[in-house]
């Protein structure tokens, strides 16, 4: 009877040392985020469908934008906000003076590009130019 105490004491002691050195602290405790590359699709010229027929919307490296369409030209400079998927574009207006939009992107590819103006509820469609 002893010697099956024993035994049994030993074979709990060697399995608590393998459980204990078996579990290491190998944990990354950094996190991997996905990468934000929505600015980078951005820049460059979009050609708007639908309701947005005809307008075209420039974006610069240089955070400068330009948009166009039959009727006016404005221009100005904009502003991203990678935590929200949100830009703002800034501009002066001879009646109201300085003015913004902010805009939420939907969705974004290199060739499409899904803005929400904040203040309406459509979603307009751009593609590449």
């Amino acid at each position: 009877m002893r010697t099956f105490r024993l035994i049994g004491t030993t074979l709990l002691m060697v399995m608590l040392a393998v459980n204990f050195t078996a579990c290491s602290d190998d944990d990354n405790n950094e996190l991997s985020l996905p990468v934000d590359n929505t600015l980078e699709l951005l820049i460059g010229t979009w050609q708007g469908t639908g309701e947005a027929e005809g307008e075209t919307l420039t974006f610069n490296k240089d955070n400068t934008y330009t948009e166009q369409s039959e009727d006016y030209t404005q221009s100005g400079t904009f502003e991203y906000f990678p935590n929200r998927y949100m830009f703002v574009t800034y501009y002066t207006t001879t009646n109201w003076g300085e003015e913004n939009t902010i805009y939420t992107v939907v969705k974004i590819t290199k060739e499409e590009l899904y803005l929400n103006d904040n203040g309406h509820s459509d979603i307009v469609i751009y593609k590449r130019k």
